[in-house]
């Protein structure tokens, strides 16, 4: 079959199967039709024929008893291929005809008149057919009417379309209708509908319920009002005005009064329906009662608002750890949170007494702030119960299953109501936090008893943290003032120490000079051994008392530059560099503000230790200086650029000969440092230093204990010296508010850090 004639066949079968006419029970309407063409037709066989994909199916017949044929059987496949009436007044005369079943067997057909019933879209759904086994005529007026009843039979399907899409849709409609009471039932929404003009009103149960009203109760318009709180009134009526006026939307959020008194949210929506004129008729809408919601909204409100001024206060209290501010903080903002008459502190003592020592109170009420208090009842047990965590929460005392004694206490100072939790500490109960309400009695809410607790719990750990603070601050000052005891002990201490050494020093000198070689070689020995003790004692006794003058001698902050600095340690090393044979180069050095003095000693002794602590190879230092926003120059830390007034490199000491110190600094032979450093990062508004060194290095367990006082890391033998010079520069560096510390690996030399920020404040 074609593919357009394929098409054609579809869309015929689906018009057909849209009206649902097939395999139908037989109807009155069709049959009629039936016997109206067999009559006009004078024929003794009618049929309303529609055509499916493989038969023929009879809605209507007259004259046959099968209820179908098969499609290819029958005459009323020219119909189908004409789309036009057919007239075949004897088949017999027609060859093509003649050998049809229906001609040459049952029913034997003779004449043959059909007409297509074609749908309104142009579809032809089957052939309205009279039939007769005998030949026959028909003139103009019989065809007309065939064809008018044919139209008729397609009336009689479109009206039968039409009925059922009715039923269907009416089904739809008591469907959606029982659907939509369900969901307003399972939501708890009940519907309403308001006459505009005779203000009649009619409502669901549901609707009832959400009023607080019993089925029968008859609810009308000014029983509805009647419900509304007194103070929603105008409100909803404002809304319902605007509704009507705009003819839109209606929407209101409303208080109830229920007929046991409870109050109880109603959230109200509604449309407004015109007429065809656009004038308002009726109201139409729903209710839903949202007082759980509301409830929870409020609840929310308040734990926001509980938590804000929880903060508030916490914050103020941490703001300060001086007991004094804590607790006069604490009374003022929970006096304002709680809006109480009274708040107090009670300082409590181990037998139960105590004192009020912080007390926030309105106007008109009695001050008890300072007096020592002893309830009467208060007993022993009772401070163990505030120890254990008890609250007492009282909402009248005169109601109250209280001891008379207390009650008659309360009463002495206007308290109709109190609250009271303990302020714990670490050691126990420090104290109590006490609400007072003295108008009238007051029911204290779970959220307030909850809130004082928390306020309480904060003062305990301020109070804790104040009394850590003032005990660290107790023990920093007796630190201090040892700290200051000590260094004054080992001033005066080296200091007094130096005139009998050198007297001590001076005859074991003579004794060498005048007895030498004159007494045997043990008593040579031993002469040596006290020379070289009485020297090292004098070289610790001064190294000590510089250690001391750190802090004690230290002289004012001025500019200084640190390249000027730099050149005066190497002058004050220049022995060492040229016996060691030491490079020396540095970067461009900044000019900051420190103690000139101090400030030598730092580069001299950490160049000095480069020199004692040198490997096989001659030393090479090198000194580098950087700020934060110039970072990228650090980069090229250890290695020598050209043309910097700073970058300069300095040959051998056994080159120099005795050349001054600034000799030692030629920028024609740079000598790259064995590494370069990766340094951390600087604060800002800081200065960061750097020594570095090829020398024997020391392990990173040792990089603090370098800088403790008197700590060596080697035998005095190998590395003379007293173990002083770095706890000096550290104490010069944190003078200057620096830092200073060591990176180092055995065997691939040192660096030693310190910093200096670019404005400090004068330590002394």
């Amino acid at each position: 079959m074609p593919a357009e004639s394929n098409n054609y066949e579809q869309a015929r079968l689906a018009a057909l199967r849209r009206y649902q006419i097939l395999d139908t029970q037989p109807e009155q309407a069709y049959d009629n039709l039936a016997q109206l063409a067999a009559f006009i037709c004078g024929t003794s066989i009618a049929l309303v024929n529609f055509i499916d994909e493989n038969r023929q199916w009879f809605k209507a017949k007259l004259g046959i008893d099968v209820p179908e044929m098969p499609r290819s059987v029958g005459l009323s496949y020219l119909c189908l291929e004409r789309k036009d009436i057919v007239v075949i007044k004897d088949a017999l005369e027609h060859e093509e005809y003649a050998t049809n079943p229906v001609v040459k067997g049952y029913p034997y057909v003779r004449f043959y008149a059909g007409v297509p019933l074609i749908s309104p879209d142009g579809q032809i759904l089957g052939t309205l057919c009279a039939i007769d086994p005998s030949p026959r005529e028909l003139n103009q007026q019989q065809i007309e009417a065939l064809l008018a009843l044919a139209r008729q039979v397609i009336s009689q399907l479109e009206l039968r379309r039409n009925l059922a899409e009715k039923q269907r849709t009416e089904a739809f409609l008591r469907e959606s209708d029982q659907r939509l009471r369900l969901a307003l039932q399972a939501a708890k929404l009940g519907s309403w509908q308001l006459d505009i003009k005779t203000k009649e009103l009619s409502s669901s149960s549901q609707c009832h319920i959400n009023f607080g009203l019993l089925p029968e109760t008859e609810f009308t318009y000014s029983k509805l009002l009647e419900c509304i709180h007194p103070d929603d009134r105008s409100y909803v009526l404002e809304c319902v005005r605007q509704a009507i006026e705009n003819r839109g939307d209606y929407e209101a959020e409303y208080r109830c009064i229920w007929t046991d008194g409870s109050i109880h949210w109603i959230l109200a929506r509604g449309v407004v329906i015109c007429d065809a004129d656009n004038q308002p008729v009726r109201m139409s809408g729903v209710t839903l009662d949202v007082t759980e919601r509301r409830q929870a909204e409020e609840e929310l409100k308040r734990q926001n608002l509980r938590s804000q001024l929880f903060a508030e206060i916490t914050l103020k209290i941490r703001e300060s750890l001086q007991l004094e501010d804590i607790l006069q903080t604490t009374v003022q903002e929970v006096q304002k949170l709680l809006h109480a008459d009274r708040v107090l502190i009670f300082r409590l003592c181990p037998d139960g007494s105590g004192t009020v020592v912080k007390e926030a109170v309105l106007p008109g009420w009695p001050v008890v702030l300072g007096q020592n208090i002893l309830d009467p009842c208060f007993q022993q047990d009772y401070v163990e119960k505030y120890r254990q965590g008890r609250i007492s929460a009282i909402f009248d005392i005169e109601k109250a299953d209280i001891q008379e004694c207390h009650r008659e206490f309360l009463r002495q100072f206007g308290v109709k109501a109190n609250l009271v939790v303990p302020i714990l500490i670490r050691e126990g109960i420090w104290g109590l936090l006490v609400a007072h309400q003295c108008a009238h009695p007051r029911h204290w809410k779970n959220f307030e008893t909850e809130l004082l607790l928390q306020i309480a719990n904060q003062i305990g750990i301020a109070l804790s943290q104040a009394q850590l603070l003032e005990k660290a601050n107790h023990h920093a000052q007796e630190l201090a003032r040892s700290n200051s005891e000590l260094e004054q002990f080992a001033y005066v201490a080296s200091h007094d120490l130096q005139e009998p050494l050198r007297m001590v020093t001076s005859y074991l000198q003579l004794l060498e000079r005048k007895y030498n070689s004159q007494l045997d070689a043990t008593a040579d020995q031993f002469i040596n051994y006290a020379v070289d003790g009485a020297r090292r004692m004098q070289n610790l006794i001064n190294d000590l008392l510089n250690y001391s003058r750190v802090t004690t001698r230290g002289q004012p902050f001025v500019q200084v530059d640190c390249a000027e600095i730099l050149q005066q340690a190497i002058a004050n090393l220049k022995f060492a560099i040229e016996d060691s044979g030491a490079t020396i180069t540095y970067d461009p050095l900044p000019v900051i503000k420190a103690d000139p003095i101090q400030l030598t000693q730092v580069f001299q002794n950490l160049i000095g230790n480069a020199i004692k602590f040198r490997g096989e190879l001659p030393p090479q230092i090198h000194i580098g200086a950087v700020r934060r926003d110039e970072e990228q120059r650090s980069r090229g830390a250890g290695e020598q650029g050209s043309g910097g007034a700073g970058e300069q490199g300095s040959r051998g000491a056994e080159e120099q000969g005795s050349r001054g110190a600034e000799e030692y600094l030629n920028p024609h032979t740079p000598h790259p440092t064995p590494h370069t450093p990766q340094f951390p990062h600087p604060t800002p508004n800081e200065w960061l230093f750097w020594v570095s060194d090829n020398g024997i290095g020391l392990e990173a367990q040792y990089a603090e204990r370098v800088f403790v006082i008197f700590q060596r890391l080697h035998g005095r033998s190998k590395y003379p010296g007293t173990g002083i010079g770095l706890a000096i520069c550290k104490k010069i560096i944190e003078r200057h508010s620096g830092r200073i510390w060591v990176e180092s690996k055995p065997g691939q030399g040192s660096i030693f850090y310190f910093t200096i920020p670019e404005q400090v404040n004068n330590r002394e």
